[in-house]
């Protein structure tokens, strides 16, 4: 390898540990490197042969400890904690903004005054302790305002849960009947309104107001969430979330890697699974989910802290009792840190562990099964993962992840120590095997002119993680939430490799480009049939068509007959083939190309995908890529495919 791509291996390896270089955690790592010697470096630690050795070093040897020791027992906790003032403040600016009929800047107020209000048992000097329950209330009227009974329901409930007092409340009554009625409930809705009439002592008003300012609202759309695709033939046993018409192969040249196990059709689903552990990346943590990656219109906060939020209370609740509980305290530390989003990922696949055993069997198997490239690792960039796997490391300890310890000492116990080796483990593991989960961003005119990926976090997937890379993939990758999908765009026949793409891609970037960014990335040379035969880009494709021959047995291919009255002679097969009928097809196939083109334009997207599938299927029985109409189609296809998963407008 060229001096200059070790260099750029070597910052492409980097930024998966350290992604903001402002970060706290570069700062740590270079006074580390500059404290100790070369020697040490290169003829000590880089001979260290196991991960447990290493995160051993950097917390025992002289060369490094007193350094590492000095910056690890100031880790504390630093988080955004609860404001009951800034809650009340913005309580009473939404409530006036709902009165004045500027719903949108009233919930936004609102949504504000939620996140930060304190839970009763955390401050009881502002509201009594009720400021969350308020909050709640307050943002459901405007809910009910902007015609949705559904949120306005759930933050209703939430009110009460968090200590608003039912007792002779005849508004919480109302609310709570017009939640209904907009929900459609209507016998729901008139037993909610009698008991806010018994409570007002019947008053009769109460009704005749009710009707009229219900027949004012306009309920909202409903929002569709996305819904994932079933498999092709079902679920096989052998591997989590895989099609039983796929199977896994080995070689000694690629490792593990994914294979049809039977004929697959284009469109057949391969893969609908979720993952082992998935993080939202700090820039969207305003506006997703933190659990389910849902974007946010009425966030329920953690009663802790104010830096994420969640679309549910139940999403909330289900973060809180596994892994929100120990990263809690230490949110606005990480992010200080400056550290990657796979650090995240190795944290968490420990925090949402139903034990410490259990995360340490999962992550060891991870980096038992899966490529880390351990012989390619340079001796810094084992010291950079063994310091990152310590900080990480030593949150776990302050955040009392192996219960309370009897003394602040930040020296690993024997448990400690292989939770670090593990930690060290993933981030090995991680750099080579992550997915990043992505969106698609549409505009409010059409699907797919002016649509965009936008990528919110990143997750490992025990079985996706199987799927080699080409340059030119024969799947379509996309989300349902965090749920990875990959379907055909092409048919397969046994024992086929199916391919995913990591980046590369020959349609955009040329061979040299592309080699360079895989071996940098992820230390390989690619010989897919794109690289192989030097495919140009999509600009520079023609239009010629390369036919099968029609011998049986025959791989060779054809070019588009001069006069296709005649016969070609094939010279592989020395046999004379009349390409007539494949002409024929492949006039079929452009047109079926065309009226597919057509109905994605006029988002007609099942007819467009079911006549994409059919033209792609016909063109791989008669021809061979590169064909830039069937590039184009296949394009085309991922669109239309990805539309079916998590989309925002």
């Amino acid at each position: 390898m060229e001096m200059g791509d070790i260099s750029y291996q070597q910052i492409c390896s980097a930024r998966t540990v350290q992604s903001d270089q402002k970060g706290f955690f570069n700062e740590f790592f270079l006074e580390v490197k500059e404290g100790c010697s070369d020697k040490w470096l290169k003829h000590y630690f880089s001979q260290l042969k196991s991960n447990e050795a290493r995160i051993l070093s950097i917390f025992s040897d002289r060369e490094v400890c007193d350094t590492v020791l000095g910056v690890l027992e100031n880790v504390a906790p630093v988080y955004k904690g609860k404001d009951g003032l800034f809650s009340v403040q913005r309580r009473a600016q939404a409530d006036k903004f709902n009165l004045l009929g500027d719903f949108k800047q009233a919930l936004a107020l609102a949504n504000l005054a939620v996140m930060r209000a304190p839970a009763k048992d955390v401050d009881m000097a502002v509201d009594n302790g009720l400021s969350l329950a308020m909050a709640y209330r307050s943002r459901a009227a405007i809910l009910i305002n902007l015609g949705n009974g559904q949120a306005a329901m759930s933050d209703l409930k939430l009110a009460a849960n968090y200590g608003l007092e039912l007792k002779e409340n005849v508004d919480y009554y109302i609310k709570l009947a017009k939640a209904y009625a907009l929900m459609g409930e209507t016998a729901r809705s008139e037993i909610s309104l009698k008991i806010a009439e018994k409570l007002s002592g019947n008053n009769i008003a109460l009704r005749d107001a009710f009707g009229k300012e219900l027949s004012l609202i306009k309920p909202s759309e409903k929002i569709e969430s996305a819904v994932a695709p079933p498999l092709a033939s079902g679920e096989n046993p052998n591997l989590r979330g895989a099609s039983n018409l796929v199977k896994l192969a080995e070689t000694k040249e690629r490792g593990r890697f994914m294979v049809a196990g039977d004929h697959l059709k284009t469109g057949d689903v391969v893969l609908c699974e979720n993952p082992v552990a998935a993080c939202l990346s700090p820039n969207y943590y305003g506006s997703h989910c933190h659990h389910c990656f849902e974007r946010l219109i009425t966030p329920v906060p953690c009663v802790n802290c104010s830096g994420i939020a969640f679309c549910s209370a139940q999403c909330m609740g289900e973060a809180c009792d596994s892994y929100h509980r120990f990263e809690c305290h230490f949110m606005d530390l990480f992010i200080g840190s400056g550290m990657s989003i796979l650090c995240y990922l190795a944290l968490r696949v420990f925090t949402q562990a139903s034990s410490v055993e259990s995360a340490i069997h999962d992550a060891n198997s991870m980096y038992e099964h899966l490529c880390a490239h351990i012989e390619s690792r340079q001796a810094e960039d084992y010291l950079q993962r063994s310091l990152m796997a310590g900080f990480l490391l030593r949150c776990l300890q302050k955040a009392q992840y192996f219960g309370r310890r009897k003394s602040e000492g930040v020296n690993p116990t024997a448990v400690e120590l292989q939770v670090g080796a593990a930690l060290l483990g993933l981030l090995q593991v991680l750099q080579y095997n992550a997915h990043e989960v992505f969106e698609t961003k549409i505009t409010e005119e059409h699907h797919f002119e002016g649509s965009k990926v936008v990528y919110v976090g990143a997750a490992i997937y025990a079985t996706g993680a199987y799927f080699n890379h080409e340059c030119w993939p024969s799947v379509a990758r996309y989300f349902v939430g965090k749920k990875l999908v990959l379907t055909t765009i092409k048919p397969h026949q046994p024992n086929e490799v199916i391919a995913e793409n990591y980046g590369p891609i020959f349609t955009k970037t040329n061979l040299k480009e592309r080699q360079r960014s895989l071996r940098g990335r992820y230390l390989f040379d690619c010989k897919c049939m794109a690289c192989q035969e030097n495919w140009p880009t999509i600009q520079k494709i023609d239009k010629q068509v390369r036919f099968r021959c029609l011998t049986a047995n025959c791989p060779n291919v054809l070019k588009f007959p001069k006069d296709i009255s005649k016969e070609v002679r094939c010279a592989r097969c020395r046999k004379n083939v009349s390409l007539k009928t494949s002409v024929a097809k492949m006039i079929q196939i452009e047109e079926l190309y065309r009226k597919a083109a057509e109905d994605m334009h006029k988002q007609n997207i099942p007819q467009a995908i079911e006549q994409f599938k059919e033209g792609i299927e016909m063109f791989f029985e008669i021809a061979v890529l590169p064909h830039k109409d069937t590039i184009i189609a296949q394009h085309s296809l991922i669109k239309c495919l990805a539309d079916g998963g998590t989309t925002f407008k």
